[in-house]
């Protein structure tokens, strides 16, 4: 039976390692390894001992996946670089957010390992990701009185026009020369 949950626990890894390794930006990795950690499988029919074993197993499995996602989204989260301080901290909230409601099944089924490794692994991705986002600038809201191109209001804000591709990508415009009168750009 223990080689039979190795060889599924080993799966598991696999597939969220498949999963972080189709994306190369750690953002995409985030994205993609989010559902996975928080996946539930369909309810099995049935409530004879037959079904029982196949639910009990089924979540076994289902908690494996999720477990491994959760490993795997650990290390996408070190490799993200946050955008600004709010980035930061709405990556922070989605991840640990994961990580603890895994955590809190692993404690329900009275898995102790699971859940002290799923608990530390929240304490340092919140820490980390705290700690980056401090050093960072925070997006606000620029109101300006006419609409110029980004490269003008990039060295209109910064003095930088190098900073007009972060400026665009932060206002999520359509066409680059035509900024919004209202847009979001970085403090700094």
């Amino acid at each position: 039976m223990s080689s039979q949950t190795d060889a599924v626990a080993a799966a598991a890894i696999d597939l969220a390692n498949a999963v972080a390794a189709s994306a190369t930006d750690p953002a995409d990795r985030i994205r993609l390894l989010l559902p996975l950690a928080s996946w539930v499988a369909p309810t099995i029919p049935g409530n004879g001992p037959l079904s029982a074993l196949a639910t009990q197993a089924q979540d076994a499995i289902a908690s494996a996946v999720r477990c491994a996602a959760c490993g795997a989204l650990g290390q996408a989260t070190a490799a993200y670089q946050p955008l600004s301080y709010q980035d930061a901290m709405a990556v922070r909230q989605a991840v640990c957010g994961a990580l603890d409601a895994e955590a809190t099944r692993c404690a329900d089924a009275n898995r102790v390992a699971s859940y002290d490794a799923l608990t530390d692994l929240r304490v340092a991705v919140a820490a980390d990701l705290e700690q980056r986002g401090a050093a960072l600038a925070w997006l606000v809201e620029v109101t300006t009185a006419q609409s110029m191109p980004s490269l003008a209001e990039a060295f209109s804000l910064y003095g930088d026009t190098t900073r007009e591709p972060q400026l665009v990508a932060s206002a999520a415009i359509r066409h680059p020369l035509f900024m919004p009168l209202d847009f979001v750009a970085l403090n700094e």
